[in-house]
């Protein structure tokens, strides 16, 4: 019944955002262009010929075109070319779709490579050249990239798109040509700070104890900016309740000026446009991310989490409060089995009638020790009952256990089309995500979810001995540990040690390793003046800052968002303590740095997690309809019908 009303109001919450917040303007649409033509040297070739757009708002917008990046005489040279068509509509919303367009002759042609194709450049930002990074290779006279052209000016203090264009030749006479499309803008960002008083308040989801650790750093910022006065509100509870009062404060303008939240939380406030494009502060000259706070230091995964909302890669976020999963065993068990921990779901396969034999052996123990003047008789239904209870492995998320098994099964889960915005759900009819399904089916007996216990969470049958090996956040490591933090509920006289190792992987599919990036990460919104915001934007580079990224990271079991984090040796010697737990569970994290993956926000992304959670509920604990199951998620998140 509680999730039902959770989707309820979940639906209600995006209706309320949708209906009642400023309406996101849509972009134009392109239809009928042909992306990759081919013709041959010397024919006519015309890049707008069945081409149209509209928009949701202006109409017809196809006379609006603009053909950037072509040159008629292409057509006379074999080679590949880039044309660029553009629209802009009356909100200045543009959309902008790429034509490659081959020219064949008998030429071998040459390759361009790391080329950024649309440049957004904040005056003031520092240096700007279109060959940044850039490369051209053949297989003729190999390394071209000396030889490359840049065809078209572009002026960095004054406004204004321009077009560049690469081109680079070969002996053969082979060229190629690609276009960029670069767009000049003031920032508006305040070259000094003011020196009258500013408040800025920052809303979160933490608890008391992180909340405490955020004042601290507020502390340490108004130290430094003795005018700024930084609010850190106490914290929501939960980041579902934080996103509803975030929908709420959108609709009435009594939004923050910083707002933590999941990356599709994200996606949804933008849809509210109250969402600060980052870029321009990352790259200021003043004010941007440079020297101790170098932007490249912050850890590449979380760098392209936070770029994803749109074809540009523009910040809209940073991260914040990162983790991972991480599997935790009760090392006393597979210690007097003398077994190892696994690193595949097989190997868990193959261990788990060992670990189901000795935790029927305990729950019996128990039962019989519970319960001394007992008859066989009236033990034996008691014994049962708590031998049906263990389970000898668990997984603590019903939505990643769905999302995980499906990237590493090599199935398919959601998309996005960012020429719309619109998401995709994928999952339904996809052969390797229903292989997956049945994997989990099929093992339900050995492996469970914590909805078998009717809990939340699978620490607690983990900490009762129900279950011996879990898979759960790294920052929650603590909550499974015997006796300690959070463990309000535990039995008097259970006590062993915890191991932590990454979690398993497909040993058919050891390519498609993976394992969820999660955690939340933290947006500037458009409340305040320009003084405000610059002011929000100098506590969150002050919140993710080297010396305050270890901290946080020590003393959460969260993970460091800055690769400098990772090598400090304070965090080192941290890492090298084996009685930690938050240091094992850290450790595991970073041996799985290389393949973390996190899946695309959009408007309906929330509602995608929530829906297959509750579908791999039903498959694994309900009526094990797989087909059914996966229709009936992708109807109940497609309930607002806005997905492609």
């Amino acid at each position: 019944m509680k999730k039902i009303m959770f989707v309820v109001l979940l639906v209600f919450g995006i209706l309320t955002m949708s209906a009642c917040a400023t309406r996101r303007n849509a972009p134009p649409v392109f239809q009928g262009v042909n992306t990759n033509p081919v013709i041959q040297v010397g024919d006519e070739y015309d890049p707008l010929e069945g081409v149209t757009v509209t928009d949701r708002e202006d109409g017809n917008l196809t006379n609006s075109i603009e053909v950037l990046g072509w040159d008629d005489d292409d057509v006379n040279f074999p080679g590949t070319y880039e044309i660029v068509l553009s629209v802009t509509d009356s909100d200045g919303a543009t959309t902008r779709i790429t034509i490659y367009l081959t020219v064949e002759g008998e030429a071998a042609l040459p390759v361009f490579s790391g080329v950024r194709s649309a440049p957004i450049y904040y005056i003031g930002s520092g240096t700007y050249s279109p060959l940044t990074g850039v490369t051209a290779t053949d297989a003729i006279d190999g390394d071209l990239t000396e030889s490359i052209q840049v065809l078209g000016s572009y002026d960095l203090d004054t406004p204004g798109i321009y077009t560049i264009r690469l081109r680079v030749e070969n002996s053969e006479g082979g060229r190629v040509t690609v276009t960029i499309v670069l767009t000049v803008v003031d920032s508006g960002i305040p070259d000094t700070l003011t020196a009258d008083a500013v408040t800025i308040t920052m809303w979160h989801a933490m608890g008391q104890a992180n909340t405490n650790l955020m004042r601290g750093y507020a502390d340490s910022f108004m130290a430094i900016y003795p005018n700024i006065n930084v609010v850190i509100a106490e914290g929501v509870g939960n980041y579902n309740t934080l996103r509803s009062n975030m929908i709420n404060a959108v609709t009435a303008g009594t939004y923050p000026n910083l707002v933590q939240g999941y990356p599709d939380h994200v996606a949804e406030y933008l849809n509210g446009n109250v969402v600060v494009n980052l870029d321009p502060y990352i790259h200021h000259d003043t004010w941007g991310m440079h020297g101790d706070d170098d932007f490249e230091d912050i850890i590449l995964s979380y760098r392209q989490e936070n770029s994803q909302y749109d074809l540009s890669g523009t910040f809209y976020s940073l991260p914040f409060n990162k983790s991972t999963e991480i599997m935790i065993y009760n090392t006393n068990v597979f210690a007097e089995l003398e077994l190892d921990p696994p690193t595949t779901w097989q190997e868990l396969l193959e261990i788990a009638p060992l670990l189901k034999a000795k935790g029927d052996e305990m729950a019996e123990a128990k039962v019989r020790a519970d319960n001394p003047g007992d008859t066989e008789a009236q033990l034996a239904p008691k014994i049962a009952q708590a031998k049906a209870l263990v389970v000898p492995a668990s997984y603590d998320s019903t939505g990643n256990a769905f999302i995980t098994f499906t990237r590493q099964f090599g199935g398919a889960y959601t998309g996005v089309n960012y020429q719309t915005g619109r998401g995709q759900y994928l999952w339904v009819d996809n052969a390797n995500t229903i292989a997956a399904m049945t994997f989990l089916k099929n093992n339900n007996n050995y492996l469970t979810l914590p909805e078998f216990w009717d809990q939340n969470y699978a620490s607690v049958p983990f900490v009762n001995q129900q279950t011996f090996v879990t898979v759960g956040s790294s920052a929650g490591v603590r909550y499974n540990i015997p006796g300690g933090f959070g463990n309000t509920t535990n039995p008097i006289g259970i006590d062993f040690q915890i191991g932590v190792a990454p979690i398993p992987y497909n040993a058919d599919m050891p390519e498609n390793k993976a394992v969820i990036q999660q955690g939340t990460n933290v947006s500037l919104l458009t409340k305040g003046t320009a003084q405000e915001q610059l002011a929000s934007w100098l506590f969150l580079k002050h919140l993710i800052n080297t010396e305050n990224t270890i901290h946080w990271a020590m003393n959460t079991g969260y993970l460091p968002v800055r690769v400098s984090g990772y090598e400090h040796p304070d965090y080192q010697a941290f890492l090298a303590d084996l009685n930690d737990p938050i240091a094992l569970a850290a450790q595991a994290a970073y041996l799985q740095s290389g393949y973390m993956f996190y899946d695309p926000a959009f408007v309906g992304s929330s509602r995608a997690r929530q829906q297959v959670g509750l579908a791999l509920e039903r498959i694994m604990l309900g009526d094990g309809n797989i087909t059914s199951a996966l229709q009936d998620a992708y109807n109940e998140a497609n309930l607002a019908g806005d997905q492609d």
